[in-house]
């Protein structure tokens, strides 16, 4: 039998994101807002969007020209659907696929397929927490025009430490604890965060409460602001955020915070007290809270300039004794001005000596009357009692919300809320991902740029819905996998469970039957759970 017979595809962890998408129906959700009748058109958008998500998620870094590529060793027909294959998915067509999105509109569309995966996943939203991130591009775009009337690719504050690059911004609200994206906006590349999620606040917010089913949505500081809080004080949403240091107020509640006014929480090293305010007019509580962590980082800053401070004190302080007064009062006064300039350190064992000078050699005569000047010696200590204070000072922070908190459980409560900020920022980390498709951009056109966030932030919703689903079936089912080292656990990335699935092949008989190869007791195990047993059988 001649062996051109047979033919193999790699198939990998690819059947589990194609299972995913199939089961949120990405593809019928755009399909049914970007629909073409063109005859000639053998690639639906949505399939489009399946196909750049599968190479997205395919983590080797392909760029949009190459998907054809990508797929020439895939099963294309089983993970798309009959009829298709790797030339039908050129970059003339997804070129057309990026631009339909993007003239639909990338923040409703994002909408649509959000709700659908939490409708999927018989999941609550309640809580989400919004961010935003800086993407360098390389290329000129639109950079150079003072104005522009959609996105706007130019310089700004740039979180990738790239400020000598264009860039543009995504703003994200996530689910605190799955990560899975909510909502998603591209915006220019100078844009603020004040304003951004006003904005948000002000456009969304409603569609947010009622239609997303969102009830808590947790921020930064740049959340907080007089107008901002007015416009979440007309929305539905409950709000936590931090609230700026620089503020005037925030500044006379700190100045009067005694480490005795603390209460322990059980969260290890923290502390705290709430007040009760009226803040631009909005009824709220502010929690004050006091780590050890931070306390300990501050110490350690601070000694850092202590240090560099007692060797410029020190230097200071010989050129005062140096110094001659022509009084003592002038002498005092000096003293004191010198100990103004310096924040930690203050003079000990301070003597003002005086000295006589005749105009003379020799012993003086009864009629001779001397020159009397005045020096200062003393010496330099630690101020320890300011020191204290300041570490303890700085290493405070303020939380706020409009919530009700009656006990230090809630206060509690509210500490761990903020702090699962941590999910959409592990959500930037995965855009960024060199891995993920077009992390790189290679597109011409600023609305392209535009849509290649859409689907980066597209391939984070299946990425972060697959997850869950993986860990919701492990516990339901009260099962385990092995993790990287071996150990059993309910809680496994979906980055891992890709990396276990490396090596599945889909071997093509010459009778038209398939085979799939290696596949081992660890696979069919989690495809039972998942129930994708159509992209592995």
């Amino acid at each position: 039998m001649d062996s051109q017979d047979y033919s193999s595809k790699t198939l990998d962890h690819l059947g589990l994101v194609a299972g995913m998408c199939q089961e949120i129906g990405i593809s019928e959700v755009i399909d049914q807002y970007c629909w073409s009748d063109s005859p000639d058109q053998m690639v639906s958008t949505g399939k489009a969007l399946e196909a750049m998500i599968l190479n997205g998620l395919g983590f080797v870094n392909k760029r949009l020209y190459l998907i054809p590529h990508f797929f020439r060793d895939k099963p294309v027909e089983l993970l798309l659907g009959p009829g298709i294959e790797a030339e039908h998915l050129n970059d003339d067509r997804l070129g057309r696929a990026l631009d339909q999105l993007y003239d639909t509109g990338l923040t409703t569309l994002f909408a649509h397929l959000s709700r659908r995966t939490f409708e999927v996943l018989d999941y609550q939203v309640g809580q989400g927490h919004l961010d935003t991130t800086t993407l360098s591009v390389h290329g000129r775009y639109n950079s150079a025009q003072e104005e522009v009337t959609d996105l706007h690719i130019t310089q700004g504050y740039s979180k990738d430490n790239r400020p000598d690059l264009p860039q543009v911004t995504l703003q994200l609200i996530c689910e605190h604890l799955s990560g899975i994206p909510v909502h998603m906006e591209v915006l220019n590349g100078n844009s603020s965060d004040s304003e951004s999620f006003r904005q948000t606040i002000q456009t969304f917010g409603a569609q947010l409460y009622s239609e997303d089913g969102l009830r808590t949505i947790v921020a930064d500081s740049k959340l907080y602001s007089e107008a901002t809080l007015k416009i979440l004080q007309d929305s539905r949403l409950n709000w936590i955020c931090r609230v700026p240091g620089t503020l005037e107020a925030v500044k006379e509640v700190l100045e009067e915070i005694k480490p005795a006014d603390l209460e322990p929480l059980e969260q290890d090293g923290y502390r705290s007290v709430c007040y009760t305010c009226d803040y631009a007019g909005v009824d709220q509580h502010w929690v004050v809270y006091h780590s050890d962590r931070a306390m300990e980082r501050e110490s350690q800053t601070l000694t850092r300039r202590q240090k560099k401070e007692a060797q410029q004190a020190q230097k200071s302080l010989r050129k005062l004794g140096r110094q001659q007064f022509h009084c003592q009062e002038d002498a005092q006064a000096a003293t004191l001005e010198w100990q103004q300039q310096w924040k930690w350190h203050r003079l000990k064992n301070i003597q003002i000596k005086t000295h006589k000078k005749y105009g003379q050699a020799g012993r003086p005569d009864t009629s001779s009357t001397p020159d009397i000047h005045y020096t200062i010696e003393a010496n330099l200590e630690v101020d320890q009692a300011r020191w204290d204070e300041q570490v303890f000072k700085r290493s405070l922070f303020v939380l706020a919300t409009n919530q009700t908190l009656d006990h230090l459980e809630d206060e509690e409560a509210l500490l761990r809320t903020y702090k699962e900020q941590q999910s959409v920022e592990r959500g930037f980390r995965f855009i960024k991902d060199p891995n993920v498709v077009a992390s790189s951009f290679f597109v011409k056109k600023p609305e392209r740029v535009a849509a290649l966030l859409f689907v980066m932030t597209s391939c984070l919703l299946v990425y972060s819905a697959l997850e869950y689903r993986i860990r919701q079936a492990l516990k339901t089912e009260k099962e385990t996998i092995p993790d990287q080292k071996g150990k059993p656990t309910q809680r496994p990335t979906a980055r891992w469970v890709f990396q276990l699935f490396v090596g599945i092949h889909l071997l093509q008989l010459p009778d038209g039957k398939k085979l799939v190869l290696n596949l081992k007791e660890e696979h069919r195990n989690i495809l039972a759970l998942l129930s994708y047993w159509n992209f592995y059988s």
